[in-house]
Parts: structure tokens; C-alpha cells; sequence
């Protein structure tokens, strides 16, 4: 080989390197393939992750100040690869503009794919504050009662779905987070599937991922189908949230009356089957429910107030618990949540601050979780 020749070839070769580290990890399409989610080469994965926040409460149309570039890096750093983002739809609708998008919250969107890309991270796209208000605590009724409020949210997935429709870095479009609907759980399921309809007008690629009913007109109460509905289309996966048990993983939660000043007790203690045996039982209910359905579940949240790590509570016991119980299974989870005051590994409600973190539970995930990144 000449020494031109050498220099051509070997230049060639870097470019060809630089372009490959440059576009990063490769991704793929999923998609439901009986009670298992699978890649594009029909394998089945088993995927690892934690949930965004994004300020959703508050209202924060851009929450720029809530994680950069580098939360991504820090998320793969764990072991995961997969990041639950949540949406308040004033990042792309405005009351005032209803039916119009904002080119600023497109910009979001796009700039956090494009850093998940860097990282070889998925992101679920949530609707976590929908048109009607936030639904998790029984409020939100808005949305069940005006026929134009549903609307907006359709067309505002089906926008979405348009943008993002050749997007692998997209794992999947979870329609809404814990439903509160006013009357009977067929509200959610009607809504559900208008929502999917449209979407499959303009994307057939992605999965479309279906929450059980949270609440029934302020009962948190579930009926034999763990309050599940189902929907009629290609490549649905259905999910869940479990934060229990509930006195325990919300004892010292200050929008709950009945929890702010209550004794939760200990993690683990048998006499109050705070056990990784009932966690156990607790999740299995679930998969039973896909099981039977032949459906694929993905468990969309789970964690512990942060009164749980203090006076040896044993807040770290129950997450070492649920996460083996979810390794043992592979299910496909997200962490609930990155950063914030209430739930997060990394606390505080304003600008992220690296210092103020809940170290043990980064090395717990670490530990667990790092060995198997390559694994999805």
C-alpha cells in the first residue's frame, strides 16, 4: 500500500468512525408481540429506566432549569436506557391558541431526543397534565365533560405522532397518565380509542401505550380487571403505576391530608407485610391481567416519599426490593422520579443541584442495573 493510497484509506476509516460516534447507539422500533415487547428482529427487551418530571406541576412550559444534556449522560451512567418524559400540554398548546402548536415546545422536544440519542436512551413521550387539568388526584374533571377539551387532546397526539412518526428515539406515545374520569371507566376507554385511531392515521410504527382508569369519580378502588381497558388496534402495550403499599411508600405526603402526619412504619417488617413478598403478589396481579389479555405490560411507575429514607424507614430496602422483583420478572419499568423535591433522586424543585442527591439510591440502581446496560 502506497503511502497516498495509506492515507486515503485511513481517512476514510475515521470518517467513517467519527459519523458512527457522532450518530450514536443505533435504535429501533418496538412493538407488542403477545405479552412481550420486542424489537424489530421480533427479540423480545427488557427495558430500564426513570421518569422526567419536567415541572408538570407548576406549569413550566420549557423546563429548561429541570436537567441538561448531562442528566442523560447521568441516567445511562445507572444502567438505564429508557426515560419516561413527561408532558404538560401548555409545552405545545396554549388555551389561548387551542390547535396551534408552539414552535418552542416542538424545540424541546426535539432538542431532549436529540440528547437522548447521544446517550443510546429511548424516551416515552407522556401526557402527564392534559387539557382539563392534572388527573392523578381526582381533579382534571374538565376533561371528561367538554366534548372540545377531548378534542384538543386528540389532535395534539396526533400531532405529536406526525412530527415523530419516523423516530425510533421515540419508544412510545403514553396517551395519559392515571386517568380520573367522573363516571364509569368507559369514559377513559372511548377517549382511548380516539386517541389511537388517530394516531394510526399518520403513525403505524409506534407503540401505543394504554393506562388502566386511575380513579372513578374520586374512588381509588379496583374492579376484577384491575381497572384496565382495552382498545381495539395494532401494537398497544398497557401499564400500570404501583406505590404499594400506599401508607407506607406516602406516610409524611403533605397534599394528603390523611397521610401528612401518619406513621407508615418500617421497610421491611412481616407484621404489616411490608415484605418483598408482597410486592411480589402485588405486581403478579398485574401480569396476570396481561397474561390473560395476551398484552404486554410496562410498569410506568414506582418509588417512596422521601420521609421513607430518614429515621431508618427503610426506604432503600423497599426499592432494593420492588427492583429485584421487577429484574426477576423483566419488566420493563421507569423510576418515579429524577428530580424533584417529593419523590426524587435528585432533590429540589428548582435548578437541578448535583449536590443535592440521594446518593445511596444512584448506587443501589448502579449496582443493580450497570453490569446488564447492555441489555435491551
Amino acid at each position: 500500500m502506497s503511502l497516498k493510497t495509506g492515507l486515503v484509506f485511513f481517512t476514510v476509516v475515521w470518517v467513517l468512525l467519527a459519523g458512527w460516534a457522532q450518530a450514536g447507539p443505533l435504535f429501533q422500533f418496538h412493538h407488542a408481540q403477545g405479552t412481550a415487547i420486542a424489537d424489530e428482529k421480533n427479540q423480545p427487551v427488557f427495558l430500564r429506566g426513570v421518569s422526567f418530571g419536567n415541572r408538570v406541576w407548576v406549569n413550566d412550559r420549557i423546563p429548561v432549569t429541570h436537567h441538561s444534556a448531562e442528566d442523560y449522560s447521568r441516567v445511562r451512567a445507572m444502567g438505564m436506557n429508557l426515560v419516561r418524559f413527561y408532558l404538560n400540554y401548555q409545552t405545545l398548546e396554549l388555551d389561548a391558541a387551542p390547535f396551534e402548536y408552539q414552535a418552542d415546545g416542538w424545540q424541546w422536544l426535539d432538542t431532549n431526543i436529540a440528547w437522548a440519542r447521544a446517550q443510546g436512551v429511548y424516551l416515552i413521550l407522556n401526557v402527564h397534565v392534559p387539557q382539563g387539568g392534572f388527573q392523578s388526584q381526582g381533579n382534571g374533571r374538565k376533561l371528561w365533560q367538554d366534548a372540545d377539551l377531548q378534542k384538543r387532546f386528540i389532535a395534539m397526539w396526533r400531532a405529536i405522532a406526525e412530527r415523530y412518526r419516523d423516530e425510533p428515539v421515540v419508544f412510545g406515545y403514553d396517551l395519559l397518565n392515571e386517568p380520573g374520569v367522573t363516571r364509569a371507566k368507559q369514559q377513559w376507554q372511548r377517549l382511548a380509542q380516539r386517541t389511537v385511531d388517530a394516531i394510526r392515521l399518520v403513525d403505524k410504527k409506534h407503540p401505543i401505550i394504554v393506562e388502566r382508569v386511575n380513579s372513578i369519580n374520586r374512588r381509588w378502588e379496583n374492579d376484577a380487571d384491575m381497572n384496565f381497558v382495552t382498545v381495539d388496534g395494532d401494537n398497544i402495550i398497557y401499564t400500570f403505576h404501583s406505590y404499594a403499599p400506599y401508607f407506607y411508600s406516602h406516610q409524611g405526603i403533605p397534599w394528603d391530608a390523611s397521610m401528612k402526619n401518619r406513621d407508615g412504619g418500617v421497610w421491611p417488617d412481616p407484621s404489616r407485610q411490608h415484605t418483598r413478598a408482597f410486592l411480589a403478589r402485588t405486581i403478579d396481579q398485574y401480569l396476570a391481567w396481561g397474561k390473560a389479555h395476551n398484552v404486554p405490560l410496562y410498569f410506568g411507575e414506582w418509588g417512596t416519599y422521601k420521609a421513607n429514607f430518614e429515621a431508618d424507614r427503610g426506604g432503600l430496602n423497599y426499592l432494593r426490593d420492588m427492583l429485584s422483583v421487577l429484574e426477576e420478572r423483566k419488566l420493563t419499568n421507569t423510576f418515579h422520579v429524577y428530580h424533584e423535591e417529593s419523590f426524587g433522586i435528585y432533590r429540589g424543585d428548582g435548578p437541578l443541584d448535583p449536590a443535592n442527591v440521594n446518593q445511596p439510591v444512584i448506587d443501589m440502581f448502579t449496582t443493580y442495573l450497570k453490569p446488564k446496560h447492555n441489555e435491551s
